[in-house]
Formats: C-alpha cells, sequence, structure tokens
C-alpha cells in the first residue's frame, strides 16, 4: 500500500530536480557573462605613440617646461601662457613626483584664474589641478566658472569638468554621486581617464569584476602611449591585489615594467611582487635600486617596512627617517596633498600619536573610505577602538567596499570585546580577498586598499 503515494512523488522530484538544474544552469550562465572576456595577453597589447621608456618621458616633459616657461617670459601677464606652463609643470610632476612643480602649477592658476575676467579664465585647469593637490574646494570654484563660460565648451573638456566633478563627490564620501558624474562624463567621451575612474569606484564598491572589465577594455583599446598603458597594468595588478589574485598582480606589475622601461612605481609594484613570492632580499634589492636613481619617499616606504617584516631593524629605521625628512617637507609645501602619504608613514613606521591629528584634518576634508579607515587605524593605534567603531561605520555607510575595511572593523571589535562582531566582519574581509589575512600581506604597500 506504500509503493503508490511514493510512485507519485516521482513525478514531483523529477520536476524539482529539472527546475533545479535549470536554475543552476541560468545562474551559471550569469556568472560566465558576468565575468566578460579574459584578460587580453600581453603579446597583445600595443602601444601608439610617445616616449618608450621613463627617462624619454622625463626628458620630453622638462622640454615641454622650458618651452612654455620660454613662452610666458615674452608675455607674462597672460593667463592663457600662465595656464600652459602650469599644465607643463604638472605633465613633469606626474612623471616625477616633484612636490615642487605641483606647488608652481598652483600658484600660477591662482594667478591665472586672478587676472582673467570671470568667467573666463583657466577654470577647467584650476580644477584639476586643485584636485591634484586634494583641494575640494578650491576645485569646485573651478569648475563653477568653467560651467559658467558662455558658449558650449568641447566634448573633451566637458568630459574633463564632470570627471574631477566626480572625483570631488567620490572624495567626499558620495560614491552615488560619483558614479553619476562619471556616466556623464563618459557622455561626452568615453575615454580612458573616465574608465579608470570607473574601475577604481567599481573596486571600492567591493566589484573587483567589473573594475576589471573596464581596465581591460583600456588595455584592448588602439591607440594609446606606453606610459599609459603602463599605468593602466599597473591598476590592473591593484584590482588583482584587492581581490588576492597575487599571480595575476604579479603578471601584469611585470608588465608594466618591461613596457615602460625605468618607471619607478612599476618597478616598485614588482619589488613587493618578489617579496610575496618569498624573495625578500631580491625585493630589498630591487627597491634600493629604484631610490638609487628616484629618491622617493613612498618607495622608502615601503623599503623601510619590508625591511622591517625582515627583522633589520637598524637599516629599517635608518630609511623610515630619511622618507619621514622628504614627508615633511612635502606637508610643509602642500600640506593637503602628503596628508594621507605622511599618515600612513607615521602609522606603520612612525608615531600613531601624530598621525591622528593629521588624519582628523584629512577626513574632514575627503571624507571618503580610504582618508576614514586611516583615521581609524590612527584611533585604533592611539587605543581609541571607540571612536575607530564610528569612524568605519561612516566609512561603511559611504558604500565602500574593501577587505581592509572590514579587517578594521574586525580590530576594533577584537579591541572592544565583540568577539562575533570581529569574526563577521573578517569574514565579510575574506570574501572580497581570500588572501586579505595571509601574512605575506603585510609586504604589499603598493596598490592595497
Amino acid at each position: 500500500m506504500t509503493t503508490k503515494p511514493r510512485a507519485a512523488r516521482w513525478p514531483w522530484l523529477l520536476l524539482a530536480a529539472v527546475l533545479l538544474v535549470s536554475a543552476g544552469a541560468i545562474a551559471y550562465d550569469k556568472w560566465k557573462s558576468r565575468q566578460g572576456p579574459p584578460d587580453p595577453l600581453p603579446s597583445e597589447i600595443q602601444p601608439w605613440f610617445g616616449p618608450r621608456s621613463q627617462i624619454e618621458l622625463e626628458q620630453a616633459a622638462i622640454v615641454g617646461v622650458d618651452g612654455a616657461r620660454a613662452r610666458l617670459a615674452l608675455a607674462p601677464g597672460e593667463w592663457l601662457r600662465q595656464e600652459m606652463l602650469a599644465r607643463a609643470l604638472i605633465k613633469r610632476f606626474r612623471a616625477t613626483g616633484s612636490y615642487a612643480d605641483l606647488a608652481e602649477a598652483d600658484v600660477l592658476l591662482d594667478r591665472g584664474m586672478a587676472g582673467s575676467v570671470a568667467p573666463a579664465g583657466p577654470s577647467l585647469s584650476r580644477a584639476e589641478i586643485s584636485l591634484l593637490a586634494h583641494r575640494l574646494d578650491a576645485a569646485d570654484k573651478g569648475l563653477a566658472r568653467f560651467f559658467a563660460q558662455v558658449g558650449e565648451p568641447d566634448a573633451e573638456e566637458s568630459a574633463g569638468a564632470w570627471s574631477v566633478h566626480g572625483d570631488v563627490a567620490f572624495q567626499r564620501g558620495d560614491m552615488k554621486a560619483a558614479r553619476l558624474a562619471y556616466a556623464r562624463a563618459e557622455d561626452f567621451d568615453n575615454n580612458t581617464a573616465v574608465a579608470l575612474r570607473q574601475s577604481m569606484l567599481a573596486l571600492r564598491s567591493g566589484d573587483a569584476e567589473l573594475a576589471r572589465r573596464r581596465v581591460n577594455a583600456i588595455l584592448r583599446a588602439p591607440r594609446l602611449n606606453r606610459s599609459v598603458k603602463a599605468q593602466v597594468a599597473l591598476q590592473r595588478a591593484t584590482i588583482a591585489y584587492g581581490a588576492g589574485d597575487w599571480q595575476a598582480a604579479a603578471a601584469w606589475a611585470r608588465f608594466a615594467d618591461k613596457f615602460f622601461p625605468g618607471y619607478p612605481l612599476a618597478q616598485a609594484y614588482v619589488a613587493q611582487t618578489q617579496a610575496l613570492e618569498g624573495d625578500v632580499n631580491g625585493a630589498v634589492k630591487r627597491y634600493e635600486a629604484i631610490l638609487a636613481r628616484a629618491p622617493l619617499p613612498e618607495v622608502m616606504d615601503a623599503l623601510a617596512f619590508t625591511l622591517r617584516l625582515a627583522g633589520r631593524g637598524a637599516e629599517s629605521r635608518a630609511w623610515a627617517e630619511k622618507a619621514a625628512t622628504l614627508w615633511a617637507e612635502r606637508y610643509r609645501v602642500l600640506p593637503e596633498a602628503a596628508s594621507a602619504h605622511l599618515v600612513e608613514h607615521e602609522l606603520a613606521l612612525g608615531d600613531p600619536a601624530r598621525a591622528v591629528p593629521i588624519a582628523k584634518a584629512d577626513a574632514a576634508r575627503r571624507p571618503h573610505g580610504a582618508s576614514l579607515i586611516l583615521l581609524a587605524r590612527a584611533q585604533l593605534l592611539t587605543g581609541d577602538a571607540k571612536a575607530a567603531l564610528a569612524t568605519l561605520a561612516r566609512a561603511e555607510k559611504t558604500g565602500w567596499r574593501s577587505a581592509g575595511l572590514y579587517l578594521a572593523l574586525a580590530d576594533a571589535h577584537t579591541a572592544l570585546g565583540d568577539d562575533g562582531a570581529a569574526d563577521d566582519a573578517r569574514e565579510e574581509a575574506l570574501d572580497l580577498n581570500p588572501k586579505a589575512t595571509d601574512p605575506a600581506a603585510r609586504f604589499i604597500w603598493f596598490g592595497h586598499d
């Protein structure tokens, strides 16, 4: 008598199985389409024009500054020539990292804005360079003057203005406004700069796959120079670090180093890759080789921290002191631009108590996830776990999603004795980055979140 009910259940079980298989197939198809095409092969990536190495890039930047300075000398009061020199200085700043160039460009644009009749003047350049210096209110003023101009700006200028508008929103913690502004920029000109911004926004929103796909589209683009593609490759490495894919990060770092020889940042990425792979001595030697040519404080910090992890305390302190001197000078010249770097230096290699007021000021100006996480770390290291937890809650509320955020939350909850919440936060971090708690991850100085 029991066989009939069992037989009657078979069609329903079969139907349920079919539905489960179908649902699984649909989910797999959606997942597969979400992944998009694989990364391009390095052999597929071709340059189009421009300098072939870091040395050529720096030489071209020097020539550009000298030429613009000579033209300005012929008519010192013309704001357009002031703007041309400022933009040439920014190109050299991007090539060498010289804060003196950024500071001079900043002064020139102030002069250009004051010496022109509104709404004319170097307003878009003023906004862009204010953003580089992390002066968001000045960037707003430049944008307002740009949008008040009579006549329709061209597509490239409009895309640039909306991109800066998105950057300002992003740094103020309004990721929704940033996304809308980048989309508006894309409407005017779907260019590399817009795509890079959208990629970083996606990564910091916790969507590493979308970030990867946007970067890959740029890598496949045919008409970009070696320098730009090397920078894009490093962003691809940064995305890989954020997702815990150290193998992909290493591949793209090494590609950038070979594709655009002499680029200090690419060399630094390769150095930390060596450390992650267990070759700490090789990493140290590579960092030292970079510094022999380009004494950059961020590279000194990375070297000092790597030496500390390797147990070489005296050498670590020596490099940390050199970096501290350079950061202090940069902070004196352009405090807003140097603040986050100086905070990171103090937290890792100096005195967290010195970092707290600088981090608070930076987070007040730029309340986005990166600044808030640094502030929370400073609060944690100085014994104020309750304040750190509140700061991290602010960061999460902006829509920021990264393993670094959730690891900091785990530390704050642990300090407050809430082990359950700490475990939950740690799981969130590992969902985003399966290598988030790997001890070797401490070697990641460049491209971390």
